[in-house]
């Protein structure tokens, strides 16, 4: 099945990342058509204000809907930021209405009130929908639109959807090239949503695990720069992409990711 793979590149932080991922997405991913995202006065005749909190993800996910309504086939909205390993085909193949990606933090991670409440996050920085979701996202749309709960943040708004829903909760196991992995299942009315198993879309990557693509925060490694060389070099060889450096911590002594490496390389 043909899909789109979408991104929003907006800024001198994100531009130098554009061509080379979209020879990776060539190159990995042979039945994608890849649309790129630059316009960022998709909202001007709406009531988003572009100060508010989350503004750059509500265009992102404006430009995304948009072309979700006027086609039928999946969308897969993928950050700049997300390196793709493989091809992504058997991801976007699963019956599910939304496959969405899992955030760091487990119970902790952002959005904590509703975290807390699931008991992980979503990160819509990878994040598939398929024609049948339409009106929940356009529910959503609704709720970032009118501030429903104060940030147009689409991770936020789609953390909220689902906590303040009479959803079900369950797991499922799957083989993904040769690999088992557990998907958490979220079932609203008829809507079905696949938050993937964490290392099937790896975020802050310290080993590699045959992972279908690496999200990595460019400022974690230190800039556009540094993170470039991810595409091209050893995941393994390369310094740890984890939030435990003094930016994040105060101390570099407390990261455990050192020792989970060297173990892994003294095996």
């Amino acid at each position: 099945m043909s899909y789109y793979i979408t991104t929003f590149c907006y800024g001198p932080k994100y531009t130098p990342i554009k061509d080379i991922w979209y020879n990776r997405i060539t190159n990995k991913c042979k039945n994608a058509e890849i649309v790129i995202f630059e316009d960022i006065n998709v909202l001007n005749k709406l009531l988003f204000q572009s100060n508010f909190h989350g503004y750059i993800w509500a265009v992102r996910f404006k430009h995304n809907l948009d072309l979700l309504l006027r086609n039928n086939k999946p969308l897969v909205m993928c950050d700049l930021d997300v390196i793709i390993e493989k091809d992504i085909q058997l991801i976007v193949d699963l019956p599910f209405d939304i496959i969405v990606s899992t955030e760091i933090g487990g119970p902790k991670s952002y959005p904590k009130e509703c975290s807390s409440i699931l008991g992980f996050g979503v990160c819509c920085g990878f994040m598939v929908v398929k024609p049948t979701s339409k009106k929940i996202l356009v529910e959503i749309f609704k709720n970032m639109e009118s501030r429903k709960y104060n940030t147009y943040d689409d991770q936020v708004n789609l953390m909220n959807y689902i906590c303040n829903s009479d959803y079900v909760l369950s797991e499922q196991d799957i083989i993904l090239d040769n690999r088992k992995y557990t998907n958490k299942i979220i079932t609203i009315e008829d809507i079905k949503i696949c938050v993937l198993d964490f290392n099937i879309i790896t975020r802050d990557p310290i080993l590699n695990n045959g992972q279908f693509a690496n999200h990595i925060n460019i400022d974690n490694v230190g800039g556009v720069h540094n993170f470039i060389k991810y595409f091209y070099e050893d995941l393994e060889n390369l310094p740890l992409t984890c939030r435990c450096g003094k930016r994040h911590l105060g101390d570099n002594n407390v990261c455990n990711h050192i020792e989970i490496r060297n173990n892994k390389n003294n095996s």
